[in-house]
């Protein structure tokens, strides 16, 4: 079954609840002064709980890591983007979109916290780090890649619950896509009419 999400109201919900690392935010200063050197990235994440998850109670993403591959010696430079969650307590079980100015280059998936629960009581965390998402140094969880001066769609991160509850990501099908992006364009009428590219986290372990 092809993973795919669709929003029936595609709205763009660009807050400031999430904890970045070696970023920008998308402002029209940002912008004019890096849109060359840097490039833009659009995604969507499921911060909420999801209920009967997997056989338990309820799972939640509540941090997903990214960190640059350097293109020279393929290690990882130190650059990360840490996505948090705002609040485990409030988050909405629904699809929010977000932006970000990042150094352009290839970013692999290096780190994800779910928290799972079978009760109340009964709560822990499923994580993971490089050691369980590379393999003799290579990234096996995904990445996505970024040139300079472009605005990127990479997709929507949520969690996937049909063996356990791990990350994967989802998409906004293409003939969805334009429809999407005028509330992006709405929303930063500063970038104008340059292209959004439409191209997703490449992953074999969690996503299609």
């Amino acid at each position: 079954m092809k993973k795919s999400v669709i929003f029936f109201t595609i709205i763009l919900v660009l807050s400031a609840h999430e904890v970045f690392a070696d970023y920008e935010k998308l402002t029209k200063k940002n912008y004019n002064n890096s849109k060359n050197e840097k490039a833009v990235v659009i995604y969507g994440v499921n911060w909420g709980r999801q209920w009967g998850c997997a056989g338990f109670e309820n799972a939640q993403l509540q941090r997903l890591t990214f960190t640059r591959i350097d293109l020279e010696s393929g290690r990882l430079d130190q650059k990360n983007i840490v996505l948090k969650t705002f609040s485990k307590l409030l988050a909405e079980d629904r699809y929010k979109a977000y932006t970000m100015i990042i150094a352009p280059g290839e970013y692999a998936l290096s780190g994800f916290d779910v928290k799972i629960a079978k009760s109340v009581k009964e709560v822990g965390h499923l994580k993971a780090g490089i050691n369980e998402l590379f393999e003799n140094g290579k990234p096996t969880g995904g990445t996505f890649k970024v040139n300079p001066g472009e605005i990127v769609y990479i997709g929507e991160f949520g969690l996937d619950c049909v063996y356990e509850p791990i990350p994967w990501r989802y998409y906004i099908e293409e003939k969805d896509f334009e429809r999407y992006i005028k509330g992006f364009r709405k929303e930063y009428k500063f970038v104008g009419d340059k292209q959004v590219m439409y191209r997703l986290f490449q992953t074999n372990k969690f996503g299609q």
